[in-house]
């Protein structure tokens, strides 16, 4: 537990304009700052973050929030792990409810910072050895007929690992390095025979691994062409060479590329999967920044939880060979597991990402990611392409794709699966396809579906527009609240929503002088008028004059307006007091209207001379 206090002093101590400001490029605009929504796909800014209040809103996608929210959402983390990361960085001490607890966290930490600065170090050292050592114009001669220019280098931080048994090794050692350490993650081997280390990488094309927060927690070195110094291989050495897992690293938790593409991610609410290093890097450089790909692994269910942190819906790019369809098939339990929303991307064959994009260009691999069947689509469609052409192999694909459809929970999308089956095997009767589909559910397995498609529509209340005016103009100038024009509006306010806004407001500023933006909206979470108000807490929209104006002149109106509202019902009331006999209470409704109607004429008169 985090006392309020700290989470006060976190949030005094992280601007937010700041911490936004690591993500999104802002701009003024007014009392604000403006950029493009880190959470959706937008062209024009809709974006907007307000210092003061310490809020942040977009009138596109409705995301609203504070400084903790905004990292929640953007880094998928927790509130615990970011409110304890901002602590850290701002210098907050956070009080120990368990100190052994505490103090195993803390070597961990210790730990885990120890072995990232040595990742970070190996990485600065490939990273030179790419433009210093002499061998390394081959590792740079690869990146070029690759295409990769040295700003996509630059932002992956690709390096060179030299050929020689022991540079990174002597490097560690000048340095002060622990071997130790640089054992543990995987960097430097320690001999079989003899005293001392060898490099694990050697004459490799470097890729550091970072997690998603961006600290390198392995590598992956790519084989090159031998270089005329070195010694003739008696066996060419492996493709790719990963490091191995360590308490930086597990494999099946990683995605190379998520740290970079992670804000884009957000705003497309779509991941492309990728299988290579090259497929990746080219991709991020062709505008595809949302791309990822797994390490040395297939895609596992850790993957899938990982990315559905960050989207809904994944894409599929995988290689146009039999591995990379075999590859899509095997994803599938994974992501139906996950409950992740798929589609496939097919390449021709023998292409790979990073080929493709070279040889037809980013906009037709645009247009094939735009138009990728859904995975289950493209199961149906490879099954009939593989399926031998005679009615038993036909008879078993189809069954085999049964427990896919039946995973399928709307009637409707299921129903057009099938006709799919049908039209890509050829056959005309779906009552058979359907049978056949049941078939391979297997005896007793059958599972029956009902539709549980809830159509939510949030329906706003009616909310009047003066009424919420003057509201907006206490949200901006709250002061104005203990002002005797503005103390009228409890009786005035006719939306009940409104009405606990206004009594929120006043609370906050008899006890505290000030409005606390992320108190008032957790005070407000179910007032059906929170998306307004996160709106109006935006964006400052009335100076201080500005908004008394409009809180003396609209308590006037909204005085006339109730009062005229009110006469009619008090002459149905006159009437039906007559027609059942009762004089004394139709005279004095009637008393009570004249005195009404004088009241809306003096108002109508008042409001017509400030006009």
């Amino acid at each position: 537990m985090i006392s309020e206090d700290k989470i006060a002093e976190i949030r005094d101590r992280a601007p937010i304009a700041d911490v936004i400001g690591n993500y999104v490029a802002l701009k003024k605009s007014g009392s604000s700052l403006k950029g493009l929504c880190p959470f959706h796909n937008e062209k024009t800014p809709s974006f907007y973050v307000h210092p003061n209040r310490g809020f942040y809103h977009c009138f596109g996608c409705k995301a609203s929030g504070d400084v903790f929210s905004f990292l929640m959402h953007v880094e998928g983390k927790t509130f615990p792990e970011v409110a304890r990361d901002l602590a850290e960085q701002t210098g907050v001490q956070l009080p120990v409810y368990d100190p052994q607890r505490e103090a195993e966290h803390q070597r961990h930490k210790k730990e885990s910072e120890r072995l990232a600065s040595l990742m970070q170090a190996a990485t600065e050292f490939y990273c030179d050895q790419l433009r210093e050592h002499p061998d390394a114009a081959i590792a740079r001669d690869e990146l070029a007929k690759r295409g990769i220019s040295d700003d996509w280098v630059r932002n992956f931080r690709l390096g060179y690992a030299p050929h020689g048994w022991d540079s990174l090794v002597r490097f560690f050692e000048r340095a002060g390095s622990s071997p130790a350490d640089a054992e543990a993650v995987g960097l430097i081997v320690s001999r079989r025979s003899g005293r001392g280390h060898y490099d694990r990488f050697r004459h490799r094309l470097m890729f550091p691994i970072a997690d998603v927060h961006g600290k390198v927690v392995a590598f992956s070195g790519r084989a090159l062409d031998p270089a005329p110094s070195m010694e003739e291989h008696k066996e060419p050495p492996a493709k790719y060479l990963n490091s191995p897992e360590s308490a930086l690293y597990h494999k099946g938790e990683v995605l190379y590329g998520l740290h970079e593409g992670r804000v884009e991610i957000r705003r497309e609410d779509a991941t492309i999967l990728c299988e290579g290093n090259f497929d990746l890097v080219a991709l991020h450089q062709a505008g595809f920044t949302n791309a990822v790909a797994p390490m040395g692994t297939a895609f596992t269910e850790g993957h899938a939880k990982l990315i559905k942190r960050f989207a809904t819906r994944l894409f599929l790019l995988f290689d146009g060979d039999e591995a990379g369809r075999k590859a899509v098939r095997e994803a599938y339990g994974v992501l139906d597991k996950v409950g992740l929303s798929a589609h496939a991307v097919t390449l021709p064959q023998g292409s790979d990402p990073d080929s493709f994009l070279r040889e037809q260009g980013t906009d037709a691999l645009r247009a094939r990611v735009t138009n990728a069947p859904t995975i289950i689509e493209y199961l149906i469609d490879d099954a009939a392409g593989r399926v031998e052409p005679n009615p038993r192999a036909k008879a078993e694909a189809i069954a085999k794709l049964g427990p896919i459809l039946a995973r399928v929970e709307s009637p409707i999308e299921r129903g057009l699966y099938v006709e799919r089956v049908a039209r890509k095997f050829g056959i005309t009767d779906l009552a058979l396809v359907r049978r056949e589909l049941r078939r391979g559910l297997g005896r007793g397995n059958e599972r029956r579906r009902t539709a549980r498609d809830a159509v939510q529509q949030d329906i706003a209340p009616r909310v009047s527009e003066l009424q919420s005016k003057l509201i907006s103009a206490l949200i901006d100038q709250p002061t104005l609240i203990q002002e005797d024009e503005a103390q009228k509006l409890p009786s005035l306010l006719t939306n009940k929503d409104l009405r606990a806004i206004f009594d929120s407001i006043l609370r906050m500023v008899d006890s505290q002088g000030s409005l606390e933006v992320t108190a008032l909206l957790e005070e407000l979470h179910s007032n059906q008028l929170r998306p307004w108000l996160e709106e109006q807490l935006a964006v400052q929209r009335h100076s201080l004059e500005e908004a008394r104006r409009i809180v003396c002149d609209g308590v006037l109106l909204l005085e006339q307006r109730n009062i005229e509202r009110e006469l009619p019902l008090l002459q149905q009331r006159i009437v039906e007091a007559r027609r059942v006999g009762d004089d004394a209470l139709a005279a004095g409704l009637t008393q009570e209207f004249v005195e009404l109607s004088r009241s809306a004429h003096r108002l109508k008169q008042t409001n017509a001379k400030q006009r």
